[in-house]
């Protein structure tokens, strides 16, 4: 009887932590997209987009936390980080773009054809440097891990799009 009892103890623990943890993740995507989208209302506004959608590709986010996680262990670094940082980073490169805007005519004029921009995840947990790809109207970020990110360190390769 004591067995069962602990094994159901168990099991039970097992499934409110891993109900948390989802929950967790589900407040900081959240948060992010929310930090995300005011951003995104900046940028319009700074740099002339009719139109500008960005997406960041969570689940792919959530498969790179569960492909690294003997990574993410050894570092004692938590998943929700990664989600949080990948929002902050996304911010960041959004604020470059706005400063690019607002100190150079040429670059705001390209910048304000852009009408997508999608995240990525990089695929490996310890490579911190985000990549930045162009192709037509659509803005390609594969974020890098590890550390947050501010605007200035966007804009060099940014502008390198263009």
């Amino acid at each position: 009887m004591k067995k069962t009892i602990l094994v159901i103890a168990t099991t039970s623990l097992l499934m409110a932590t891993t109900a948390m943890a989802a929950v967790i993740d589900k407040k900081a995507i959240r948060a992010a997209d929310a930090n995300i989208a005011e951003q995104v209302a900046v940028m319009k506004s700074d740099c002339g987009n009719t139109s500008l959608e960005v997406n960041v590709v969570w689940d792919d986010v959530k498969g790179m936390i569960k492909t690294n996680k003997d990574a993410l262990k050894s570092d004692n670094y938590k998943g929700v980080w990664v989600l949080s940082h990948t929002g902050e980073r996304t911010v960041a490169a959004l604020e470059a773009m706005s400063k690019i805007c607002k100190t150079d005519a040429d670059y705001k004029e390209e910048l304000a054809k852009v009408t997508n921009i999608i995240v990525k995840p990089k695929a490996k947990f310890d490579d911190s440097k985000s990549a930045f790809s162009f192709a037509e109207t659509t803005i390609t970020i594969e974020s890098g891990h590890r550390m947050t990110r501010s605007a200035s360190d966007f804009i060099t390769p940014i502008k390198s799009l263009f």
